[in-house]
């Protein structure tokens, strides 16, 4: 009895936790994740607007850097939205280390791609670029919809897997565009969303 106990005490435990962080995903990011999109989406469409009026293409890629100066914006409306304050699960904590693991692995994976593409001159590499984050992007949903339980977020992770493989039948300007609708689509969109059934449930 007593084994039969603790393992429905554990599932309501874990089915509690899982609540309240799909709970403190609404409340505390849903705004900072659609600001986020929206530098990303005009990032992407800057960076092929530029592939083609700039005299060397490849300088268009630095337009990436605005991200830099937008990631302190987004955790200033993290902190703004987090006033009321949210009882942070290890739901939460996971959440943040799996975006964290995803940023760092970014970052490293596109610093060498783009010194090996200057280094021995092959700039054709750098077409792996969207392919290879739209992938890596993909894997996140899918490990966060598995552990939020959310149905929609492996919607989400198709839907960058395959962007993904779409870039394999474009030209590389247009990985942009590809890159730019996944994230209105799978972001953006799905944030808007949030926050229209939230204001509707307290109407």
């Amino acid at each position: 009895m007593e084994e039969n106990f603790n393992h429905e005490q554990s599932l309501t435990l874990i089915n509690e936790m899982i609540l309240r962080a799909q709970n403190n995903v609404r409340k505390g990011k849903t705004h900072s994740i659609i600001f986020m999109g929206y530098v990303v989406v005009a990032a992407a469409v800057t960076n092929y607007v530029l592939i083609h009026t700039l005299s060397n293409p490849y300088q268009s890629f630095l337009i990436w850097l605005v991200i830099i100066l937008a990631l302190p914006v987004a955790h200033f409306i993290t902190r703004r939205d987090n006033r009321e304050k949210l009882l942070k699960t290890h739901i939460d904590k996971i959440n943040t280390m799996v975006w964290n693991g995803f940023g760092i692995s970014a970052f490293v994976f596109l610093a060498v791609i783009f010194t090996v593409a200057f280094r021995i001159d092959i700039h054709r590499i750098l077409i792996l670029c969207t392919p290879v984050i739209s992938t890596m992007i993909g894997m996140v949903q899918f490990v966060l919809a598995c552990i939020y339980r959310r149905k929609m977020w492996y919607w989400i992770a198709a839907l960058f897997w395959g962007g993904a493989v779409t870039c394999v039948f474009l030209n590389a300007d247009m990985h942009l565009i590809i890159f730019a609708v996944c994230v209105l689509l799978g972001f953006v969109a799905p944030g808007h969303i949030v926050i229209y059934q939230t204001k509707k449930s307290h109407v």
